[in-house]
């Protein structure tokens, strides 16, 4: 038997530090290489760590609120790659000799995870509102948006769209497409022309994004993610709009692996599907923008001196200032518009 040590894995964090929230194991527990074995909150995100080896957990060394950087020691197996790596089925998940260390009941999930709103229901149940506690991912997006309001100087632009070429590209489509794609795939080839919003302010230096990609904000049983999906300009709608479902589903399904935030440009957020015709969002830092997108609806509009009835979606996009000035977003606001009303039937 040999110790072996667990070290913070690199995750993409660009350098920053990140908070262990919970253990997921116990001392005692028999990890195979791949389990997972605790949460960690990074700048951006709330993710699960995967044990790298095999073994008997024999000591964690990074406690619930430890502040560790990648390559660090956060705890000691027990074993060896070739004899614990695959433990029959029949051995102790933990064993006899360790007391369990104590840590905050396990969150069930995909199956068994209660939703927000379950909570919600049982704090109601009990004969009055009580107070509800947030999970992990509500309380990130809330630091995290409370922290953008109050230190990004926003600035807002307001337009609409002829939606007419995207409806008549989603009933042509087989199987349909997400709404999301359409925004996603516009902004990305309006940035070609506007670099500047795929750049992030910092240290008085614009800085680009090492790759183009565009973030869909998403509601997943009251808690916020966004899925990060890359180079959609140069991809058909229906691989943007497959990957968007898939990874929702994910998500649900408790897949850890979806659930990480990667870097993004500016993020598309879609409250169009809950009747909302405007709204302004809030950037989501280091991005330098958002696009806040209403419902696809019937307006009257003059077109070449005659009134109309036409579809159409109102847009707001929600700015930093240290990234753009106002008439450089408003060039790129209307070369989303200019995408999303050139959409052919095959394109």
């Amino acid at each position: 038997m040999m110790d072996i040590p667990l070290k913070m894995p690199d995750l993409a964090t660009t350098g920053a530090t990140v908070k262990v929230l919970r253990w997921l194991v116990a001392a005692g527990t028999v990890i195979r290489r791949g389990d997972p074995i605790l949460e960690v909150e990074t700048d951006k995100a709330v993710m699960q760590v995967e044990a790298a080896a095999a073994g008997v957990l024999k000591a964690i060394v990074a406690d619930e609120g430890a502040e560790v950087d990648a390559g660090e020691t956060i705890a000691v197996l027990e074993g060896d790659d070739s004899a614990a790596s695959q433990p029959s089925k029949d051995s102790p998940q933990v064993a006899e000799a360790a007391p369990p260390r104590p840590t905050r009941p396990a969150i069930p999930e995909a199956g068994g995870r209660r939703s927000f709103f379950a909570r919600n229901r049982e704090a109601r149940s009990s004969g009055g509102l009580a107070a509800i506690a947030l999970s992990v991912p509500q309380k990130v997006a809330a630091r995290r948006l409370a922290e953008s309001q109050a230190t990004v100087p926003h600035f807002y632009l307001q337009t609409s769209a002829d939606a007419g070429p995207m409806v008549a590209r989603r009933k042509a489509a087989v199987g349909g497409l997400a709404w999301d794609a359409f925004f996603v795939r516009a902004a990305a080839r309006a940035i070609r022309t506007f670099d500047r919003m795929r750049c992030r302010f910092e240290d008085d230096r614009l800085i680009p994004a090492p790759a183009l990609a565009v973030g869909v904000a998403v509601d997943v049983d009251g808690d916020l993610f966004t899925l990060s999906i890359d180079e959609p300009g140069r991809r058909p709608l229906e691989s943007i709009s497959r990957e968007i479902v898939d990874r929702v589903e994910r998500i649900r399904a408790g897949d850890a692996e979806a659930r990480i935030a990667r870097p993004a440009s500016l993020t598309i957020s879609n409250l169009g599907g809950s009747g909302v015709e405007s709204f302004a969002a809030i950037v989501n830092p280091p991005e330098s923008a958002v696009l806040a997108v209403g419902k696809v609806m019937p307006a009257v509009t003059a077109i070449d001196g005659r009134v109309v009835v036409q579809e159409r979606v109102n847009l707001t996009l929600s700015v930093d200032h240290r990234v753009a000035s106002g008439k450089y977003a408003a060039g790129f606001l209307s070369a989303i518009v200019r995408e999303l009303e050139s959409i052919g039937g095959g394109d």
